[in-house]
């Protein structure tokens, strides 16, 4: 993961390494970013389509996958708006991955409904968004237009849990991402990093050990999480 980036993507990782499905499954990342989670389900043996908005970040997802020897994975332009449009060319997948990105969609019913239809019938959304409760991060804003930033502060397991029963999913697995010290190293990195991220990342980097702390001193603190995540199955 050293090479896929901040405390959070890790946290995100390991949050999906304990329920994503080994195996010859077809897998569609939606919104994959630098394509961290499309290489992990790939090394899983899942067969996995990643889509960005535009193919930059596609191309250093591909270096990626090429470093790490990754096959069964492939990435696409697309977006996830129109998904219903382009949906039906594709097929449909035992298991998809929508990680923090429904926050920058405005329709972000129809987002999940697009996602639920692409499910077979048993199939699996992997879920995971900014907690509504949240404490603003350093350099954190919101977007009331759809320019790629947030349009929404969040969401809790409540509103995800009746977004997905509207779409015909039902909901087994609800838990909280990146506690009080994942986030205060963050603020850290965003501080000594503005507009030098690589500086930041290598500053942070040697702290991570306190990850191993985060889980106690967030209970102990009662600090809210940064995210949530929730698991759901589609109907049969």
């Amino acid at each position: 993961m050293v090479l896929h980036g901040d405390t959070f993507v890790i946290d995100r990782w390991h949050w999906l390494r304990r329920h994503l499905k080994a195996g010859p499954l077809r897998t569609f990342d939606a919104g994959c970013g630098n394509g961290c989670f499309s290489i992990y389900a790939a090394k899983q043996g899942n067969d996995v389509l990643g889509w960005n908005f535009d193919e930059a970040p596609n191309h250093g997802a591909r270096c990626r996958a090429m470093i790490l020897g990754t096959n069964g994975v492939r990435f696409e332009a697309g977006d996830l708006r129109e998904l219903d449009r382009r949906s039906p060319s594709m097929g449909t997948f035992d298991q998809i991955l929508c990680m923090e990105c429904i926050e920058h969609i405005l329709n972000d019913q129809k987002l999940v409904d697009d996602l639920a239809a692409m499910l077979k019938p048993g199939g699996r959304l992997f879920l995971t968004a900014p907690y509504k409760l949240h404490h603003p991060l350093v350099d954190e804003t919101m977007s009331g237009r759809e320019d790629g930033g947030h349009v929404r502060w969040g969401y809790t397991h409540e509103e995800l849990r009746r977004m997905f029963a509207s779409a015909g999913l039902e909901v087994t697995i609800e838990d909280y991402i990146s506690g009080f010290i994942a986030q205060k190293l963050t603020n850290l990195a965003r501080r000594f990093g503005r507009n030098r991220e690589r500086l930041g990342w290598s500053f942070v980097f040697p702290f991570r050990f306190l990850k191993f702390f985060d889980a106690p001193v967030t209970r102990i603190l009662r600090y809210p999480h940064l995210s949530v995540g929730v698991v759901g199955v589609k109907k049969g």
